[in-house]
């Protein structure tokens, strides 16, 4: 679109409008806020008007706090924000019956930008920019201040630059031209000793705590890892550790789960790009909650209590269809850590005589 196309059809739903509540999906990561963050200070700037952000869940990861404190981001909870009080409601990287994206009955956004796989859904949003040729929606905000002639401030920058670089992790996990040119335009700017902190932080003991406790929970069949938590301090753990198992060394596939507030939660990963991840997260959750995502990172969320009406235990059930969809040889589970071998051998060196 040329720079008059985009500021009619972006601007069109706010025409007369006071301010604007912009909406990241449930439990925001760094892509999902730095996208927000970015749309805010594009309406902003492109029209005068005031945005408020707002996010569901909760912000627990350490990374993704340390972003909002040292970009002074300010997003208020859902839970604080009357959503029926807004004339216009954006929502970013998420879209409307995906079951991250927290909106009262009847609301229904007017604006949606997002990477993830079209729902037919969104097409009734006034504006709506559901891009595939992206690794990231803080790509394509960084499009429209190119495109507007917006040049960013510095933590708008930083904060486009590290959702770009997270969400494709370093920019080789399904990253496009689209997001090395957005990255690439972004870094002049980028604020580095902020951003260092942001990918640096101190992390609560708690986190070597659950990590601990993932490991020893860890199976292995064949090609494929899983692996439940029974401690979450917060949601994003889930993909966290998908993200760091699915490294191993002849792993292809990984599931992560755990429950967290009511919900079963469960994020997949694989490494390779024809696996479809997103696809595979949707069969293993239907009839008992939501999936979806992209080739190779994917995720989902079941209500408990729901499922519970409908079978026995939901956490068996999810792991039974994953392994029956990628466990092709039918590999019997071998514990990754074996607590039994977990002594530690010291090397002792003979004493040198005395001089």
């Amino acid at each position: 679109m040329t720079k008059r196309e985009l500021t009619e059809k972006l601007l069109g739903p706010m025409k007369g409008k006071r301010k604007v509540l912009i909406l990241t999906h449930e439990n925001p990561d760094p892509d999902s806020i730095a996208a927000a963050f970015g749309l805010k200070y594009l309406i902003r700037r492109l029209a005068g008007i005031p945005s408020v952000i707002a996010y569901g869940g909760i912000i627990g990861r350490a990374e993704n706090r340390a972003m909002v404190k040292h970009l002074a981001i300010d997003l208020m909870p859902l839970s604080k924000v009357s959503a029926r009080n807004y004339s216009v409601i954006a929502a970013v990287d998420c879209q409307p019956h995906t079951g991250n994206l927290m909106l009262p009955k009847g609301v229904f956004p007017n604006i949606i930008i997002d990477h993830h796989p079209l729902r037919k859904t969104s097409l009734r949003a006034d504006y709506h920019d559901i891009a595939r040729d992206v690794g990231s929606t803080s790509t394509i905000i960084t499009h429209y201040l190119r495109t507007l002639g917006i040049e960013p401030d510095r933590k708008v920058a930083t904060a486009l630059y590290y959702g770009i670089k997270s969400d494709t992790r370093d920019l080789g996990r399904q990253s496009t031209d689209n997001d090395i040119r957005a990255s690439t335009y972004l870094f002049p700017h980028v604020l580095l000793k902020k951003l260092s902190r942001i990918e640096h932080p101190d992390l609560p003991r708690q986190y070597f705590q659950e990590l601990t406790n993932v490991l020893t929970n860890a199976h292995v069949y064949g090609d494929v890892v899983v692996a439940r938590l029974e401690f979450m301090s917060w949601p994003e753990m889930i993909g966290e550790f998908a993200d760091e198992l699915v490294q191993m060394e002849g792993v292809r596939w990984c599931l992560c789960y755990g429950r967290h507030n009511g919900y079963l939660l469960f994020s997949i990963r694989a490494k390779r790009t024809k696996d479809m991840a997103g696809i595979l997260a949707h069969k293993i959750a239907v009839g008992l909650g939501t999936g979806g995502g992209h080739e190779t990172f994917a995720a989902g969320k079941i209500d408990v209590a729901q499922a519970l009406k409908k079978v026995k235990d939901p956490e068996e059930i999810l792991v039974k269809r994953f392994l029956k969809e990628v466990n092709t040889k039918g590999a019997e589970p071998v514990p990754l850590v074996d607590p039994s071998q977990m002594t530690c051998r010291v090397r002792r060196e003979p004493m040198a005589p005395d001089t």
